[in-house]
């Protein structure tokens, strides 16, 4: 067999492949577009904008309903209409990774944080989307005490970032009709 006749079949093969590709393309909707229809009326990216998100308890959950209003609202209107609304609870743990033997003191630790969430219609009370997610956050810890203070609270905000978004892309592809 010779080299031209091996080059035929992979041409074959390229075109085929890039053929099937052309077709799918169009088969495909980005999921944050304004043609995207939802499950509560309208586009996904207003349904989202019409949540609601109320005060959650603790440190944690301030972090987290910060993020949460600027992922799934991004500066939209003020006065928009609200159709659903999300109740969070957050719990968080450590857990020690390393222990330094010589002075019994941990050197790093993991924030273990958990979101358990739902979104409701408002005037129905009908659970629309639900779940519930955990992040890991490590950081360092040191001998000075405002420095390992200082790392736990970045982690919780690390960690409130991270939920806040597998939150949004959760509640949006529920969204989705």
């Amino acid at each position: 067999m010779s080299s031209s006749e091996a080059v035929l079949p992979r041409r074959t093969l390229l075109a085929a492949i890039l053929a099937a590709a052309t077709l799918a393309g169009g088969c495909f909707q980005p999921l944050y577009s304004e043609y995207t229809s939802s499950t509560v009326g309208g586009s996904v990216k207003s349904a989202m904008r019409s949540i609601e998100i109320p005060e959650i308890k603790g440190l944690m959950g301030h972090y987290f309903r910060n993020e949460l209003v600027f992922e799934l609202d991004r500066g939209g209107e003020p006065d928009a209409q609200r159709k659903l609304k999300l109740e969070a609870a957050i719990s968080e743990s450590v857990e020690v990774v390393t222990v330094d033997y010589a002075n019994g003191r941990a050197d790093s630790a993991v924030l273990v944080a958990t979101a358990t969430w739902k979104v409701t219609r408002i005037g129905t009370g009908e659970v629309v989307s639900s779940g519930t997610n955990s992040v890991r956050a490590p950081y360092e810890r040191s001998s000075q005490r405002f420095a390992t203070v200082r790392a736990a609270r970045d982690a919780q905000v690390r960690a409130a970032k991270n939920l806040a978004t597998i939150v949004r892309g959760l509640i949006a592809a529920d969204l989705t009709s």
